[in-house]
């Protein structure tokens, strides 16, 4: 049996600019126990793999550098960083992002040696641009659950426990995840968008309970570059594309919510959605509206309430011009 007690899991690619930074914050815990911290470069054509390289011979009995030879592509990369970390516990943390207090490890692991119910906690994050400044205006926009207990409802209401660098998993709920994933893989469960940070807590969420600190632990890069390898700037922001795999991806994580045996209901967020599409009328052409509006209704729960809100939202709106 290891005595490892957290393994902290690095899956970076293209982040020569902020991987330091991330060993960095890392290698700064005040933790009383073992760690070991698993970096996965994912054949970056850049100088990631160089650094990272560079910070296992500097710290060869923390730091275990594995440089892909071939990329693997994200999810291939942290499955087999996972496959490999011994720790009773799992910390996560994306390679632009990085940790802002020295007590993270210590305050976490505290938190469930002394409560095992739970299988993950989590914390508060700040969001940073490109140039480590804090964006304040931007944290208001990108909202969490409050503290305590994380819950279903939290889920429905589209709120996460927190970022993935705030979070603290132990170990054997974890790999529960890898149930749904290889249910998924095996055609038992038909996903094709929502292989997401949001799959994976909903996963955690049907294998115990969870908690959520309000402490702040890490701080989240969000950077809205075409050219930058962030999600952010590959994802977040309105185009036909991304509204499409949202509106599906609602749709399949309620799938996936029924497998792992919880009870999930987004149509409230799905009458949110068409009021956005509605607003975004100038930014899309006629068929992509029908398209988004098709989606929107066709994955809904209750086909009765949904038509009795759109008939209700006509009415006031014709009522108002």
């Amino acid at each position: 049996m290891s005595n490892i007690d957290v393994s902290v899991v690095v899956a970076t690619y293209k982040q020569e600019k902020y991987i330091a930074m991330t060993l960095d914050s890392i290698l700064a815990q005040k933790f009383s126990g073992t760690i070991e911290v698993l970096v996965g470069d994912d054949c970056s054509p850049d100088n990631t793999g160089a650094i990272v390289k560079e910070y296992g011979e500097k710290y060869p009995d923390i730091i275990k550098p594995i440089v892909r030879p071939k990329n693997l592509g994200a999810f291939k990369n942290f499955k087999d960083l996972m496959s490999k970390a011994q720790g009773k516990y799992i910390a996560m943390i994306e390679g632009d992002d990085y940790w802002i207090n020295e007590n993270k490890l210590q305050e976490q692991f505290e938190f469930m040696e002394s409560h095992p119910d739970y299988v993950a906690t989590f914390g508060q994050s700040i969001i940073v641009n490109e140039n480590n400044e804090r964006q304040e205006g931007w944290e208001q926009y990108i909202t969490f659950a409050g503290e305590g207990e994380y819950t279903v409802e939290d889920y429905q209401n589209y709120l996460l426990p927190g970022q993935t660098a705030s979070s603290f998993y132990r170990r054997d709920a974890f790999l529960k995840v890898y149930d749904v994933v290889t249910a998924i893989k095996k055609g038992k469960l038909r996903v094709f968008f929502a292989l997401t940070d949001r799959m994976l807590v909903l996963s955690i969420l049907g294998a115990g309970r969870v908690n959520k600190s309000n402490e702040y632990y890490s701080a989240y890069r969000y950077i809205l570059d075409p050219n930058s390898n962030s999600w952010s700037s590959q994802n977040d922001f309105f185009s036909f594309r991304n509204e499409s795999i949202f509106l599906l991806t609602l749709y399949e994580l309620e799938k996936i919510a029924k497998y792992v045996g919880l009870q999930l209901n987004f149509d409230e967020r799905r009458k949110y959605e068409f009021a956005v599409i509605a607003d975004k009328k100038g930014e899309l052409n006629f068929f992509q509206v029908m398209a988004l509006r098709f989606i929107d209704f066709v994955t809904c729960k209750s086909k009765k309430d949904f038509v009795n809100f759109v008939v209700e939202r006509k009415r006031k709106y014709k009522n108002n011009k």
